[in-house]
C-alpha cells in the first residue's frame, strides 16, 4: 500500500505567496523551475480570482503605477476581506498534485492558456509561465477558479 500525504494551506495576501510557493515547489521535480509557475498561479488566484481584478483594469493600474495600491484597497473591502485562496498538496512516493482554489467567479481560461505573452504588455504572462513550468499536467475546472498541477514527487 502506498502512503499518501495531504497538506492544506490558505493565504490572502501577495506577501504570503512567495514563501508558500517556495515550500510547495520543493515537493516537485525541479523545484527551482516550478516555484515561478506556482507563484504566478497563487498571484492570479489572489488578484484576479479573490479580488476580481480584471485583465484590462490590471493593465491600466500597472501602467499608472497604482496596481499595488488597488490590491491593498480591495483586500480591505468588506466583499473581499474574508476571501482566501485554498491550497491542497497531495503526494505519494511518485506523484505530487497541487490544487489552488480561489473564491472568485472564475474566468474563461481556454481563451488565455494558449495566448503567447507579449513582452510589452504590463501583465498577462502568469498563465504562460505556469504552463511552461515542468509540471506534467495543468488543468482548470470548468469555471476557471480551481487549477490543479500534477508532477513527479521529489524528496
Amino acid at each position: 500500500m502506498t502512503n499518501v500525504d495531504v497538506y492544506n494551506f490558505r493565504l490572502r495576501k501577495l506577501e504570503e505567496a512567495l514563501e508558500l510557493s517556495r515550500r510547495l515547489a520543493k515537493n516537485f521535480r525541479d523545484p527551482e523551475a516550478n516555484v515561478t509557475g506556482i507563484y504566478e498561479l497563487l498571484l492570479n488566484a489572489i488578484e484576479h480570482g479573490n479580488l476580481g481584478l480584471g485583465y484590462e483594469m490590471k493593465s491600466d493600474l500597472v501602467r499608472a503605477g497604482k496596481w499595488r495600491d488597488e490590491i491593498d484597497r480591495r483586500l480591505a473591502l468588506p466583499e473581499f476581506r474574508e476571501r482566501e485562496v485554498e491550497i491542497k498538496l497531495v503526494h505519494n512516493q511518485t506523484i505530487c498534485c497541487l490544487t489552488i482554489a480561489d473564491q472568485g467567479r472564475g474566468f474563461a481560461w481556454q481563451d488565455y492558456v494558449h495566448r503567447l505573452s507579449c513582452g510589452r504588455r504590463p501583465n498577462g504572462r502568469g498563465l504562460w509561465i505556469a504552463f511552461n513550468s515542468p509540471f506534467d499536467n495543468i488543468k482548470f475546472n470548468e469555471a476557471g477558479n480551481v487549477v490543479t498541477c500534477v508532477g513527479k514527487y521529489w524528496r
